[in-house]
């Protein structure tokens, strides 16, 4: 039986942060499949997010609090610093992922390559609004990964848990592979994520194989540079 059992649609960004966050810690968990805001999914979330944790009779919800109960509930490495100045970094970051990152890396990438899948014309006015957030969001990433390898802390938190999702689903764009590949710290963080055992293997890396195979647009919408 699972450690913990996780509640969401199997696609969410926010599912496979805090996944990665439980393999980091080498907790056991399953998943229940959600239907998007059915009487099911806002019986356990009333904002009609995703996911929800459950340990034992316990249900939690808000990707954060659910991380940070993973971190401090379980064994396994800490994932937050002990000391408040490395506490404060993790949760600046996981607020820069959530209030800036989320909103434009997330949608430009679906944007880009998912809603065409489905038929739908890509929002060009959105597109062109996005290019200087993700221009400054990748210096900043850039800039903190390369000082001390990952974001905050000089080592894995539960910050690098929230930003992975983003930042490999988005390197698919031509825009982000772009940026990525001419910001050297943060596409050697990418490496190493990835390289990581709470990666391989998992659903977020199954996903990731799955999602090389759609097709991608081959021009970039505007220059990186």
């Amino acid at each position: 039986m699972p450690d913990i059992i996780f509640h969401s649609m199997e696609d969410s960004a926010y599912l496979w942060s805090v996944m990665h966050v439980a393999d980091e810690k080498g907790v056991s968990h399953d998943l229940v499949p959600l239907a998007y805001r059915s009487p099911e999914h806002l019986a356990l979330h009333p904002f009609g997010k995703m996911p929800i944790l459950q340990h034992d009779d316990y249900f939690l919800y808000e990707s954060l609090a659910i991380a940070h109960y993973i971190d401090r509930t379980f064994d396994g490495p800490a994932l937050q610093p002990a000391a408040p100045r490395g506490q404060a970094e993790v949760l600046r970051w996981i607020s820069i992922v959530n209030a800036y990152v989320f909103p434009v890396m997330n949608r430009f990438m679906k944007e880009r390559i998912v809603r065409p899948l489905y038929g739908g014309k890509p929002d060009a006015e959105f597109i062109a609004s996005a290019r200087e957030p993700l221009l400054q969001q990748m210096a900043l990433i850039d800039s903190a990964v390369s000082r001390t390898g990952f974001l905050a802390d000089g080592d894995i938190t539960l910050a690098d848990s929230f930003l992975f999702p983003h930042l490999l689903f988005f390197r698919f764009t031509p825009e982000g592979g772009a940026l990525i590949a001419r910001h050297d710290g943060a596409r050697a963080w990418l490496s190493r994520m990835m390289e990581r055992k709470s990666f391989v293997g998992g659903r977020m890396a199954k996903a990731h194989e799955a999602f090389k195979q759609l097709p991608a647009p081959k021009e970039m919408s505007w220059a990186v540079g």
